[in-house]
């Protein structure tokens, strides 16, 4: 995973990095991030979102239940 935030941000991950973790393109892993249920991003400027790599993990977990 290439784009992690270093620092107190160590957790936020990009869409890129999404996608590996739920082995899915990268368009994939968009559509499946406008779930309802889906952890929400933090918005670092009008273009860069990132994600809680803990919230995305236990989301998957969730869906494994």
């Amino acid at each position: 995973m290439s784009d992690t935030v270093a620092g107190q941000g160590a957790d936020l991950i990009s869409i890129a990095d999404v996608a590996v973790i739920l082995s899915v393109s990268k368009q994939a892993a968009a559509r499946i991030a406008e779930g309802y249920d889906f952890p929400k991003p933090f918005r670092l400027n009008a273009r860069t979102m990132k994600y809680s790599k803990t919230a995305v993990l236990a989301w998957l977990q969730s869906k494994q239940s």
